[in-house]
């Protein structure tokens, strides 16, 4: 009687005893962690198409065809002969108002004004022989295609036609007897063109920075030779037109005449004013992070 008593608190022990080992060696515990949600919000500011673009540049002009000479320098010959002009590089600039002509702002007008100035020793010092400039007063109407006219970065390609005002002044030495000779080149109207790609990028909402390419010919249409003048008979004063246009074969020669295009290459930078610009903001659909 008294064994089985003995074995059964015996049993009561160990059951107890292994119960509480188990449980010290495989405790569970479960932690709960709250955290917030996160919501990104975001708005989208659009701009409208401006009323009125007004955009003013100006750049450096290299010359084309006949607009060129010995690399930029001077050849008193081949300015006498007309084989050119005998100048290449320049400088310009532009004055252009914009208006756009339908409601998405794709195509605009243009309304152009330009000074341009060629000089034959304004890089090139290789004097010794004379130097020549030319002034250009120039003014046109175009159209333009503005691929982002709403983005704050707009391209835009376009072309004008244009009416130029040229003239010019010369300064030519003898190298025999150092005499030198002054020459007028009497300002002359020519009809031409001109095609150009930029872009203006909007840097705030009224006020973009503008750079673009250009191709000028100036004097396409209205060439013109005329024979020059010794002012007074006898002096070191000669007075000649712009002389583009060749003589006819078997006529008499006449100074600095020949077939002379006035093109050049032009890049620029400069600035654009916005005009009726508004914005508009819009809220996106909020996300939420979890």
């Amino acid at each position: 009687m008294m064994n089985k008593l003995f074995l059964k608190i015996l049993l009561v022990f160990v059951l107890i005893y292994s119960n509480n080992l188990f449980s010290q060696n495989y405790q569970l515990k479960i932690d709960t962690v709250v955290t917030k949600k996160t919501k990104i919000i975001t708005i989208v500011t659009l701009r409208t198409v401006p009323k009125f673009i007004l955009h003013f540049n100006g750049g450096y002009n290299s010359g084309a065809m006949e607009l060129t000479s010995h690399n930029g320098g001077f050849s008193r010959q081949d300015l006498l002969e007309g084989k050119t002009f005998g100048v290449r590089n320049g400088f310009g600039f532009n004055l252009i108002g914009k208006i756009p002509i339908n409601k998405t702002g794709k195509f605009w007008i243009d309304i152009v004004t330009g000074f341009d100035r060629f000089k034959s020793n304004m890089i090139a010092s290789n004097d010794q022989e004379g130097e020549v400039a030319y002034n250009s007063i120039n003014g046109g109407v175009g159209m333009e295609y503005n691929f982002t006219p709403t983005h704050k970065v707009k391209y835009f390609i376009g072309a004008n036609t244009l009416i130029s005002s040229i003239s010019g002044s010369s300064r030519l030495m003898n190298t025999q007897d150092n005499n030198v000779i002054s020459v007028d080149i009497k300002s002359g109207i020519r009809l031409g063109y001109s095609v150009f790609v930029g872009l203006e990028y909007a840097f705030a909402r009224n006020i973009g920075l503008n750079l673009g390419f250009k191709f000028t010919h100036a004097n396409l249409l209205m060439k013109d030779t005329e024979v020059g003048e010794q002012i007074p008979e006898g002096s070191t004063h000669f007075e000649t037109h712009l002389n583009d246009d060749p003589i006819p074969t078997g006529d008499d020669p006449v100074l600095f005449a020949g077939w002379k295009q006035f093109a050049y290459y032009s890049g620029s930078v400069g600035i654009s004013y916005f005009f009726g610009v508004k914005e508009k903001k819009y809220r996106l659909p909020d996300k939420i992070l979890k």
